[in-house]
């Protein structure tokens, strides 16, 4: 179910097909939200991004330009996961590792981390989870764990609010 960030949880009564409505019923159980609240007023506490070498020079430059001068929120456990050993070594030669760690992100190895629920990368029943990630479903990131997909700015915006807000909304260099 993709939502605009500046709308609310769908009410199950604006699906048209039975089917449709029963699927979004139990999507929403599981994620724990209610009809008709505000996409931005959902907290969570975790923030994962994992990006694929090709694209992530740029966004993390994109990132770099928006988190410094900022800091995570701190009901927030905010990671940065570079996609792969050449896209750290790039992000590290040009200083974004320092930007982010100083804004409060954790700087992890590459690899797959929290995108896929690895390691000690996992999310507890009922957590939720802003992801940059491409993909989603249920127990991706930990049993029980509520994964919801963002673009890297959105998601990095949301780690420094504490919950989800709109990126066009902040004014940044």
């Amino acid at each position: 179910m993709v939502v605009p960030i500046n709308a609310r949880v769908p009410e199950l009564k604006s699906f048209a097909q039975e089917a449709d409505r029963r699927a979004a019923e139990q999507a929403l159980t599981y994620m724990g939200l209610d009809p008709g609240t505000p996409i931005e007023s959902i907290a969570w506490i975790a923030y994962s991004s994992d990006r694929a070498p090709t694209r992530a020079s740029k966004i993390c430059g994109r990132r770099r330009a928006f988190a410094r001068g900022q800091h995570v929120n701190p009901k927030v456990r905010a990671m940065g996961v570079p996609g792969s050993q050449t896209v750290k070594r790039a992000a590290e030669e040009e200083g974004l590792d320092r930007i982010f760690l100083d804004a409060g992100f954790e700087w992890r190895e590459s690899g797959c981390s929290m995108c896929l629920g690895m390691n000690p990368d996992i999310l507890q029943p009922g957590e939720r989870c802003a992801s940059t990630s491409n993909r989603n479903f249920e127990g991706r990131q930990g049993r029980g764990g509520r994964t919801h997909l963002v673009s890297p700015m959105m998601a990095a915006a949301a780690a420094i609010a504490g919950h989800f807000t709109d990126i066009r909304n902040w004014e940044f260099q």
